[in-house]
């Protein structure tokens, strides 16, 4: 078992990676259409550290309608068209059953990919499902990992999705809370914009000297009052502000 965590990205084939076609089955080489920006952007995702696997659903593989023969060759040939421009599949796996057959195996079912699970440990928070339907969506719930919906139609579809996968990397949040504060401080390196630092309140200097021996202003009250409103000074430290001298920020 590999102790790692990696992250992984489970691929749909048909209507994901290559277009399907309108009899739904890619039996012979002359079918197969990359969709695009594809090549280049699970480049992106290896160069990143993603992991690629292949989840398909193959109604009827091996059935008259659906020689395994023709299947293999046009597959084979795809899969040569991904490693040719340095893409592998870490693993593979295709169900041939039909809908009606009502196997464990057929997406959005997961025990095609039981052994692989136990065999891997995935980050979840870094690994994702992709595909073109909505069983594809209902399986990365069921890996409760998160599901991404891809047009092949779209304009740019693999150059978006990459994007938002690869920002997801560039991004750290850390909240720290205490009794009296709550810090949170995110990271978003995905973006150009200036850096913007909001405390969400006015600072305050509290003077030692002479602090009991001169009226806070109204103004100050005032102030104090819509913090405490706010949450933002607690009550029980009312008796211990009132008494001191506050300098304004």
């Amino acid at each position: 078992m590999n102790s790692d965590n990696q992250k992984i990205i489970f691929l749909d084939r048909d209507g994901t990676i290559i277009f399907e076609p309108g009899d739904f089955q890619v039996d012979s080489i002359a079918k197969v259409q990359l969709v695009p920006e594809v090549i280049s952007s699970l480049s992106r995702l290896i160069d990143h550290g993603y992991i690629l696997v292949m989840v398909t659903n193959q109604d009827g593989l091996g059935s008259n309608s659906f020689p395994e023969t023709q299947f293999t060759e046009a597959h084979e040939y795809v899969l040569e068209l991904f490693r040719s421009q340095g893409i592998e599949f870490k693993d593979i796996f295709i169900c041939p059953h039909f809908e009606t057959d009502n196997c464990d195996c057929r997406k959005p079912a997961t025990g095609l990919i039981t052994e692989f699970l136990v065999q891997n440990n995935i980050d979840p928070q870094r690994s994702y499902v992709i595909g073109d339907r909505d069983t594809d969506m209902e399986f990365s719930k069921r890996l409760k990992l998160q599901g991404i919906k891809i047009d092949p139609y779209a304009k740019q579809p693999w150059s978006s999705i990459v994007d938002e996968i690869l920002s997801v990397d560039r991004k750290a949040k850390v909240v720290r809370q205490t009794n009296e504060t709550e810090i949170s401080v995110e990271v978003n390196l995905a973006v150009s914009a200036p850096v913007s630092i909001s405390t969400g309140m006015v600072f305050l200097i509290i003077c030692l000297n002479n602090w009991r021996n001169t009226p806070i202003p109204q103004s100050s009250l005032n102030v104090m009052a819509i913090w405490v409103s706010m949450n933002i000074i607690p009550l029980k430290m009312w008796p211990y502000l009132l008494g001191k001298h506050l300098v304004w920020h």
